[in-house]
């Protein structure tokens, strides 16, 4: 909250303006992030401190039967218009879901509630106007910059061919995104964070549901596409749509992580930490017979697996072992040393997927040493997929890993760790056997892409 409090003081409005909050910038963001905006040709006109003004089209695309604007999106525009005029007094704060930006100095914007007044039909093109009075406005920056919630009620009025159209009462809530995610000393949720767990892991079902054509790649998990839903596969193609070498990379620690689920003799225990909607657990149910799997994540995500997996035909609960925790604060080794079925002298592979990019280095470090006391069998092993550092800090200089990045910011999904040689840190750790592989060595390609992302499988 500091760093957003000297953003506030220290930015102008004309620097402001011109890096994060003029017309053209905030038309291109918006219609990226928000298609229906494109298609409609919708368009931001004019912003000034507290103000906006946007121009809805008469068009093909906006209009209804009658030829005059359809009242949805008339709707639509009301919500963004009067969501831009509040998102001019946040000062040099970036916008989550539309700016490129982390949680930790971004703002969580969401209406709260609408009344659409129409007074006339619209038959020219409409302009949208939203004026936030000074007294009002001062209110919102003294609460969103001392870090509490706002719950703003904003005024957007509308005019066709001169003529009053239409007016809108908008009710808008503002937060500091960090605020969303639990904390020790606030461990309750909210619903936008719930919302952003189960985005990523329906995104990463929708890509688990897809076959590649490259010839090494057989994996195909039948369940993925049923547990992904619309939502899914809607997050996965745009995110491949940005990065063509997505499906691959997916399919190929996923295939890597089932034979190596295949090479352990005598397995019993399978670990997966952060399960998001990863379904290996059934589907391999019954070609490892003698196997428990043990299912981690937060109770959000867990209460999700619960929902999905009552739709498949048989869901093997009575070897599936189901454990709520929070990897930042949580124990891992003493969460699943108290669970009676849990025996760390026996054969156990722990599979930390897709996970290690999203916590910092000090916490990988804990999760890590904590995975340790859970192997004191010989076979025991930990997968673990890494990124580069130079995907995390943004040196790399290709551009489709620039634009996947930004599509997982906006998810709120933003990359903090990565380890150049995955290798070398996991033996700082206490491991002492470990193997390494890029996902362009697994497939034989030479692909910039491919070689910044590797797994790891290590053991004591």
């Amino acid at each position: 909250m500091t760093q957003q409090i000297l953003q506030s003081s220290e930015i102008t409005w004309d620097e402001d303006y011109r890096t994060r909050i003029n017309p053209q910038l905030m038309t291109s963001l918006l219609r990226t992030s928000i298609p229906v905006l494109e298609q409609s040709d919708w368009t931001v006109t004019r912003v000034e401190d507290g103000c906006c003004e946007t121009l809805l089209p008469l068009n093909k695309a906006t209009t209804n039967q009658h030829g005059t604007h359809q009242a949805a999106l008339v709707s639509l525009s009301a919500d963004y218009t009067g969501g831009m005029a509040l998102a001019t007094l946040l000062r040099g704060v970036p916008l989550a879901g539309i700016h490129a930006c982390h949680d930790d100095v971004s703002a969580s914007l969401w209406l709260a509630g609408m009344n659409v007044r129409y007074k006339s039909p619209s038959t020219g093109h409409l302009t949208g106007i939203c004026e936030i009075d000074l007294v009002q406005a001062e209110e919102i920056r003294k609460r969103y910059f001392r870090g509490s919630r706002v719950l703003a009620t904003l005024q957007v009025r509308f005019y066709s061919n001169g003529e009053l159209t239409a007016e809108a009462e908008m009710k808008y809530f503002a937060q500091p995104t960090i605020q969303l995610s639990p904390a020790n000393s606030n461990p309750s949720r909210s619903t936008l964070f719930s919302h952003k767990l189960k985005a990523s892991a329906r995104m990463i079902a929708g890509i688990r549901a897809r076959k590649s054509s490259h010839p090494k790649l057989k994996n195909h998990c039948p369940h993925a596409n049923l547990v992904a839903g619309p939502h899914g596969e809607l997050l996965a193609d745009h995110l491949q749509e940005i990065l063509p070498q997505l499906k691959d990379m997916v399919l190929t620690r996923s295939q890597h992580i089932d034979e190596l689920l295949q090479q352990v003799p005598d397995l019993k225990q399978v670990v997966l930490a952060g399960a998001g909607l990863d379904m290996r657990s059934i589907t391999h149910a019954d070609t490892l017979p003698d196997v428990t799997f043990f299912e981690i994540d937060l109770p959000e995500m867990i209460a999700e697996r619960e929902r999905v997996t009552k739709l498949l035909p048989q869901d093997y609960r009575e070897r599936r072992v189901l454990l709520s925790a929070n990897f930042k604060v949580d124990d891992l080794a003493q969460i699943l040393r108290q669970h009676p079925n849990f025996d760390t002298t026996l054969p156990t592979v722990i599979i930390f997927e897709g996970c290690s990019m999203y916590f910092s280095e000090a916490e990988n470090q804990r999760i890590f040493r904590s995975f340790l006391e859970l192997m004191d069998h010989p076979l025991s092993c930990v997968w673990a997929d890494f990124v580069t550092q130079a995907v995390v800090t943004g040196r790399t200089n290709n551009l489709y890993i620039k634009n996947f990045l930004q599509g997982m910011d906006s998810l709120g999904e933003s990359f903090v760790f990565g380890a150049d040689d995955p290798t070398d840190w996991l033996k700082q750790l206490g491991f002492n056997f470990v193997e390494t592989i890029s996902a362009g060595e697994y497939l034989n390609e030479i692909d910039s892409v491919l070689s910044a992302y590797s797994f790891s499988v290590a053991r004591r």
